[in-house]
């Protein structure tokens, strides 16, 4: 018996089909990457943006709105004041915030080319409209009007004519700056 010889012929076709799943492969991971860094990026991006959105809340609407300033108390020679009162509401949009994490301060000359700091906090010392004694430790919601006196008879005592920097400074909010004019000194004289 004869036996046939047969020739193995080479068929390049599946060399280029293995070539071209490759690619194909090669080409979905590259998309998978892309697509990944994408979306992190995006999603930092987001987060980033909502965190500078909340800061700029605080610093607009968590702050304090100075609606007036009077002299309260003048001092008996009539030349100086000896407390001032302060009629102030906390900003539409805030969230109730404690008197504690309010602070006040006020700079003026101390004479011989000095500056004075008067400061504390609302605590203990904030009234309702009607002159009824917040409790040490109460909070305050947004829109409500109070009133904070401040003893000026030791530091930063006003005479007609001065003017002072009032600062006051919410705790993770925003800041309120007021200047004062002292034109007159008798009781119930505006400054604002």
């Amino acid at each position: 018996m004869r036996q046939k010889e047969q020739a193995l012929k080479e068929n390049g076709m599946a060399a280029i089909g293995i070539g071209a799943m490759i690619i194909f492969i090669a080409l979905i991971l590259v998309a998978a990457v892309a697509s990944t860094i994408i979306i992190k990026t995006a999603e930092e991006l987001q987060q980033r943006a909502e965190a500078t959105g909340d800061d700029t809340r605080d610093e607009i609407s968590g702050k304090i709105q100075l609606v007036g300033a009077y002299v309260s108390d003048d001092n008996a020679a009539g030349n100086a004041a000896d407390e001032i009162t302060l009629i102030v509401q906390l900003s539409a949009g805030s969230d109730t915030t404690l008197l504690s994490n309010m602070d006040w301060f006020i700079v003026c000359d101390g004479g011989a080319g000095t500056s004075d700091v008067n400061t504390d906090d609302f605590d203990g010392v904030a009234t309702d409209l009607d002159g009824t004694l917040l409790t040490v430790g109460s909070s305050v919601n947004a829109g409500e009007t109070f009133l904070v006196p401040i003893d000026t008879s030791t530091n930063c005592q006003p005479g007609v004519g001065d003017e002072q920097e009032l600062r006051v400074i919410i705790d993770g909010g925003g800041e309120t700056y007021a200047q004062l004019h002292y034109n007159s000194v008798d009781n119930g004289d505006t400054i604002v």
